[in-house]
């Protein structure tokens, strides 16, 4: 791989589904002759998507790194998901990228999704460039596209090539440096000097009003490295036209790692060379059935060869040697390589305590650190149980690994319903776990929605009695108690009072009285639900000199416990979740509505962003009403629509879903008759 740094292009491809981001690789890959023959999605051919689950949804659901050397550039392609519903492989592909190209088709609309990849791409202060794809599609108008992208995205979108026709008529791709249209040359010279460092070229441009060519392409990189130009290219990867012209652009004008400053966690620079010491992170890991864990880096500063040893932030100071360095073409084929450099990305296997967003560095250095990579908090949960005892003793080693890969996959076995539950993005993600579970590592699981983890208190004081007396021959058992229940302040949790006097209570057998009562507050009274928020107190009782012992007591306890408990006009408190939800303006009242109506919400704000475009509402809504929300919402609003939860406050459920919920959920105690 090349050692000059300006020859290095890390690219990363972002998009809504459909755009057209895999088949645009395919042709770059096989217009870099790294790929014999163009793939196609369409037909399964495709070096980036290969995984089954890719193939038969004929969507991009794991990023696809694709490498090419040439004689003159080190090109890394990164193919990322377009659903929103695997945005970390997205996010982690951005990080490692020094250029977002997103990728619009001409047949659709500039989406939400594209927006914000866009908008996250510029605060990780990433060049961008936009390529239009589908140009053949009837009814298209590339100029509309344009004014659309200068509204959504910014008047920093400028074309840099255009169509010759539209529709079946297009033929061929055209710069607008070498034929103007619609003045858009002035605008692109505009926001290149928006950019320019050079005060003698300013001051020439300022009076002249015109650049050379030679001018305007010796400044395009540092323009779109800055953010003050996002240059919109087109073609058609299906047929091939405009690849090439993509592919000189991005050669010519992406900017390369030198353009770029990077800082540490401290917010110190990073220098970029290959000659200081090693600092690479990890954006990228996949357990491999043939090498076992890969993960693809991004070398920061240093260099890094094949058989060096490396320590991570999870390796407790211990160097890990690695097993092999490799450059990545699509999924499936890995070509060795004895090193890397500064800025170039690639991929190492044999490192086992690393994980996705670890800076690494080499051994017997000093370790450093970078920002964590952002990623959205999966909101979407689903309860899974193995089918089989096979299946259970494989789960957990299966389970560990996909996390360890899939950084929005969350594992946690809930105290509270003691269930395995995962976390995801969405359901189409958890089913897609669902499919590789069995697929790769023979696990086979039955799910459902999550148990919600209600609670349990009081509203009102209440006293309860129990007297526990069983005799079968020899010594019996004797315990009665006296109690009292009333409501605490929310957050107290439950608090014991012993009140007894003048000893109708042993103070030894105190103790056992307060145990049967935790015993039920752990495990629900009503339904299976913890009890929260309330004073119990003992005050009297009686006991036998001979039959009295700490079992007698707790059973009392607890019995007296229950008694006074339903006495005390119980409620069930249930979840209340706080939502932001961000949706497109013209799907707001819908929303509205529905939350309102259906979901028993209560909306705390709306507000307006990126020009009125977006729409975002807060609200409190009860978790029993959106466990399902993600996959409304996404038909709501044609997939636009995303939200973020936690966990606000508990509220009482209200007294006809009370009933509802007792007659499907209610308890049964085992020492009841």
């Amino acid at each position: 791989m090349t050692s000059a740094v300006q020859g290095v292009r890390n690219l990363a491809f972002v998009g809504h589904p459909s755009s057209g981001k895999t088949t645009l690789v395919d042709a770059l890959a096989f217009a870099l002759g790294v790929s014999p023959r163009k793939g196609s999605v369409t037909d399964k051919t495709s070096i980036c998507d290969t995984e089954p689950e890719e193939q038969e949804k004929g969507h991009t659901l794991q990023l696809s790194v694709v490498q090419a050397q040439t004689k003159t550039h080190a090109w890394t392609l990164m193919d990322t998901p377009g659903y929103q519903d695997f945005v970390g492989d997205c996010h982690g592909a951005m990080v490692a990228s020094d250029v977002v190209v997103g990728v619009v088709s001409a047949a659709g609309k500039v989406s939400q999704n594209l927006r914000h990849k866009l908008e996250h791409a510029a605060r990780l202060g990433k060049g961008r460039v936009i390529v239009v794809t589908h140009l053949d599609a009837e009814n298209h108008d590339y100029d509309a596209l344009v004014t659309e992208l200068d509204e959504v995205i910014g008047e920093v979108c400028v074309p840099y090539l255009v169509p010759d026709a539209l529709g079946h008529a297009f033929s061929r791709v055209e710069s607008i440096v070498a034929a103007d249209r619609n003045g858009w040359k002035k605008n692109l010279m505009d926001r290149v000097m928006d950019a320019c460092e050079d005060d003698e070229m300013m001051n020439h441009y300022l009076d002249t009003g015109a650049l050379t060519d030679e001018e305007l392409h010796l400044e395009l990189p540092l323009s779109i490295a800055k953010g003050s130009l996002v240059p919109v290219l087109c073609c058609n990867p299906v047929s091939g036209v405009g690849v090439d012209q993509v592919l000189a652009f991005l050669a010519e004008y992406a900017p390369d790692p030198s353009f770029f400053q990077m800082l540490d966690a401290a917010g110190e620079r990073i220098a970029l060379d290959p000659e200081g010491a090693l600092v690479a992170r990890v954006f990228n890991v996949r357990a491999d059935p043939h090498v076992g864990k890969l993960c693809t880096a991004r070398v920061m500063a240093g260099q890094i060869g094949a058989h060096d040893a490396v320590v991570g932030p999870h390796s407790a100071g211990k160097p890990e040697k690695l097993g092999g360095l490799f450059r990545q073409v699509g999924k499936r084929r890995r070509d060795p390589i004895e090193g890397a450099k500064a800025g170039e990305i690639v991929a190492f296997t044999k490192v086992e305590h690393v994980a996705f967003g670890d800076t690494v560095t080499s051994a017997g250095k000093e370790p450093r650190s970078l920002a964590p990579i952002e990623l959205p908090e999966p909101m979407v949960a689903l309860a899974v149980q193995p089918k089989s005892r096979a299946d259970e003793q494989k789960i957990g080693e299966a389970l560990k690994k996909m996390e360890a890969e899939d950084p929005t996959l969350r594992v946690k076995h809930d105290p509270d319903t003691h269930e395995l539950v995962l976390y995801g993005m969405s359901d189409l993600h958890l089913q897609v776990v669902e499919a590789r579970l069995k697929r790769r590592f023979g696990v086979e699981v039955s799910s459902h929605l999550p148990r919600i983890a209600y609670r349990e208190t009081v509203t009102r004081p209440a006293d309860g009695h129990h007297r526990h007396k069983k005799q079968s021959g020899g010594r019996g058992q004797f315990g009665e108690c006296y109690v009292r229940v009333r409501p605490s302040p929310k957050g107290s949790g439950v608090t014991f009072t012993d009140a007894v006097v003048g000893g109708s209570i042993p103070r030894n057998l105190i103790p056992a009285v307060e145990k049967g009562m935790r015993d039920i507050v752990s495990k629900g009274v009503l339904t299976h639900s913890q009890v929260v928020d309330l004073d119990f107190e003992v005050y009297d009782g009686k006991y036998h000199d001979v039959d009295s012992d700490e079992a007698s007591f707790k059973m009392a306890g607890a019995r007296a416990f229950m008694d006074a408990f339903h006495k005390a006009h119980p409620v069930l408190l249930e979840p209340v979740m706080e939502m932001s939800i961000s949706i497109p303006t013209e799907c707001a009242g819908a929303i509205f509505s529905d939350l309102t109506s259906h979901r028993r919400a209560h909306v705390l704000d709306q507000w307006t962003e990126a020009d009125g475009r977006t729409t975002v509402i807060k609200a409190h809504a009860p978790l029993s009403a959106i466990q399902t929300y993600q996959r409304d919402l996404k038909s709501q609003t044609a997939g636009e629509g995303a939200y973020t939860l936690k966990l606000a406050d508990y509220s009482p459920v209200p007294a006809q879903e009370q009933a509802r919920l007792l007659a499907q959920i209610g308890r049964k105690h085992e020492f009841e008759d």
